[in-house]
Formats: C-alpha cells, structure tokens, sequence
C-alpha cells in the first residue's frame, strides 16, 4: 500500500514531506525546467491504474499471451439459448378427437359441444356386434358401482343402463341371459335388443310393440326415442331441465353407439337435436337413465374412458370380448 499522506506520527508529517521533496540548495541542469519528484502516494495510484486498464484490456482482448481464451464477463441478463421456454398455458382438448381404438371392435371418441352458452365435452364409444357380446347387467338387491361392474365381468365397456325404482327394479322391460324382469313400455320409448344368435337392433316400442314370442338373450328398454330413422330428431317437448345424458343407438353400419355428456348441460329436447345433427351418422337412438347414473367405462390401454355415475347401479349394459 502506498503510504498516507500524513505518517500519523504527530508534528513529524512535516519532516517527511521535507525529506521526499526538493533538495535544501537548488540544481539547475541544462534543462531549464526544474526537476521535481512525485509524492509515491501519486505515484502508486498512477501504477495501479494502470495496472487495472490493462487488466480489462486483457479481459476483453479475447486470448492471452498462453493461447487460452479469457473467461467471458458476466453480464446481468442470461444469454438467450434459441430455446423457447415452456408454455404455462393449458392446452384445450381437441373439439374432435377423431375415433380411436381401444380394443377390437371397440372405438371410443370425444367431442366438444357448445350448449346453451356453455361447452361440455361429449364422451362417444362405438362397437362393431362382429367382434363383441352384450350382456345386460341386473342386481337390484346389490347395485354397483359402473367400473365394478366391469371388472368382475371383464367387460371391455360398460354404461348405465334403463330407469329403476327406489328399490332398484327396473320399471320397464329388460331380459338378461333369456330371463324376463318387468313390464314393457306401451305406446312409447324404445328397445335395444339382442337375439341368441347375437344379432342386435334397436326398436320403437311406439311403432314397433314389444312381442313375447321373439326370442331375446339380452333386451334393455329406455324413454324416449331421441332418433327414429328417417325422422331425425324425435323429442320436442321442451320442459328446460338440464341434467347428466346418456343414450344409445345404432348407426347406418349397423355398428351400437354409446353417448354420454357428463356435464348437465342437454335438455332432453336439445340432446335429441344433437345426436341427430351430429356425425355419429345415428339411424336411431334412445335415452337412458340419466343424471346420477349417467356413467361409461372403458378398459383399453390405448383409448379408456372413465365417467362415474354418482350412485350404484342395478342396471348396466356391458360389452364382452366375442
């Protein structure tokens, strides 16, 4: 350290100053400027600033005397690496996520529909009778949840099916495995049905009566018709009750279509108008239980569904391996 200008030594700092500075008795050379001498404290100073600037110098001059490259200088902002940073936006779900399969015979989509000023999506699967087998499910005396149901059966699929009572009896006509449980609906709703031969159609009772003496495996009665071919829509009344959907049907293939909207968002007016004008391309189509009971499973690795209903179920309708 270059030393202070005062020693701190009292009354001597001036005996220094003398001692550093000009001779007693003047010299002149043949210079005619005086010589004179600087204070080592200026002249410390002089040496260290140069000994910074020619630091910095070398701290930018890109490469040392030894070939390496000087350390970059931090700056105080990261340097931009090309990479965007992650969105922390949501991604919305696709308004169509097109059919997708999620075990043979068994396709499942999603769409998104705006209904009444709200969006909801719309659960869809479709199954080809080809390559799966319907059963009926009925346990009046021990309802279960939907995604029991479809483990202990080994259902690939598996939906909420007709209307039951408080004790859980079906209040229409259903058969499972050829046994009949209650009383058809006269003059309205509809049936899906299933021949022992596992052929499966899908009936207006108002136009076409229930009939005894056609042998059924499995049968599941709804109300009402939502679609009745070459009709389109078939439910007008309006009565602004919004609630849970799900229906069933067939399309021009003669493949079955499951529909659940899991948001209480459809009237049973509008959901008629929707599955008609919709692309799942619906010859017919008949409501099910809804609200609380509105559920869809579906078992696939590759495309699952998974809507629970709110309560146990006594009635399901399920999809087996063929």
């Amino acid at each position: 350290m270059p030393p202070s200008p005062a020693s701190g030594r009292g009354g001597q700092g001036g005996e220094d100053r003398k001692r550093i500075g000009m001779p007693k008795t003047p010299f002149r050379s043949k210079n005619p400027a005086p010589e004179r001498s600087l204070p080592p404290t200026f002249l410390g100073a002089i040496l260290w600033f140069l000994a910074a600037f020619i630091a910095a110098c070398g701290a930018t001059g890109g490469v040392a005397s030894g070939g390496s490259t000087s350390a970059p200088i931090p700056t105080l902002m990261a340097t931009a690496t090309g990479i965007p940073p992650p969105s922390l936006t949501a991604t919305a779900p696709p308004a169509d996520t097109g059919w997708l399969l999620a075990a043979p015979g068994v396709e499942t989509r999603r769409l998104r529909a705006a209904v009444a000023g709200r969006e909801t999506v719309i659960s869809v699967v479709r199954l080809d009778p080809r390559q799966v087998r319907f059963l009926v499910g009925y346990a009046p005396e021990a309802p279960l949840p939907l995604a029991s149901w479809a483990e202990r059966t080994g259902a690939r699929v598996a939906i909420n099916g007709g209307f039951f009572d408080p004790d859980g009896r079906s209040v229409a006509l259903l058969v499972h495995d050829g046994q009949i449980e209650g009383s058809s609906y006269v003059g309205q709703g509809g049936m899906f049905a299933v021949s022992p031969e596992g052929a499966v159609w899908l009936q207006s009772l108002a136009d076409q009566p229930f009939d005894p003496n056609v042998p059924l495996a499995q049968a599941l009665q709804g109300w009402p018709m939502l679609v009745k071919p070459g009709i389109g829509a078939s439910y007008h009344v309006e009565d602004y009750d919004r609630a849970r959907r799900s229906a069933l049907g067939l399309d021009h293939g003669g493949r079955v279509v499951l529909v659940v909207a899991s948001a209480p968002v459809f009237t049973l007016g509008e959901f008629s108008a929707w599955l008609a004008a919709s692309e799942l391309e619906l010859e017919s189509a008949v409501n099910l239980d809804g609200g609380a009971s509105s559920g869809l499973i579906v078992q696939s690795e590759s495309a699952p569904e998974r809507i629970e209903p709110f309560v146990p179920l006594p009635i399901v309708l399920l999809a087996l391996p063929a």
